[in-house]
């Protein structure tokens, strides 16, 4: 199964088609192909091996945007929008429209309170994880619910950060 990606790096877009063939993965970018072997020791991290080369990479996510560092650089990786299928997200608890931590990371700063009204897409939390600045943003338009992190603290990986009530749940 291919599996397209459209990613930028500054003001450049770019395609990169991904197809598993057995334990490798043909990975094709512009003109350029490329037969990658990955191995996911843990979350957030992937060694690869390209050709003869050793490389180890760190991901981590925020919606739909992925955010590769890999010897030296960070990229910022926009993954194409999936169908989505309606479904309802509670206005309680932590379950359902809380936004959590996607890796452990130092919270830089809180940019809503509880009660403050917010747009889909709006950044809510700063976190810094792995040298970079993750923007923790809302996935739908609604108002916060609970804050359950602030500035200067350390948090884990599925660590709730922000519960939202989403409009369409009658806020």
């Amino acid at each position: 199964m291919k599996t397209e990606f459209t990613y930028q790096i500054g003001d450049e877009t770019r395609t990169v088609t991904v197809e598993r063939e057995g334990d490798c993965f043909q990975v094709t970018v512009g003109d350029n192909a490329y037969q990658i072997r990955a191995q996911r020791p843990e979350h957030g991290r992937l060694n690869l091996q390209v050709g003869d080369r050793r490389l180890r990479a760190y991901v981590a996510h925020d919606g739909l945007r992925r955010y590769v560092a890999m010897a030296g650089q960070t990229w910022t990786l926009e993954r194409p929008q999936p169908q989505q299928k309606r479904r309802r997200v509670g206005a309680g608890g932590p379950g359902a429209g809380s936004l959590e931590a996607a890796m452990p990371g130092l919270v830089l700063d809180v940019l809503v309170a509880e009660g403050d009204e917010v747009q889909q897409g709006q950044p809510l939390v700063l976190l810094s994880a792995m040298k970079m600045e993750l923007r923790i943003a809302a996935p739908a338009a609604g108002r916060v619910t609970k804050v359950h992190c602030q500035a200067g603290q350390v948090v884990e990986r599925g660590q709730v950060l922000v519960e939202i009530a989403r409009k369409e749940d009658g806020i």
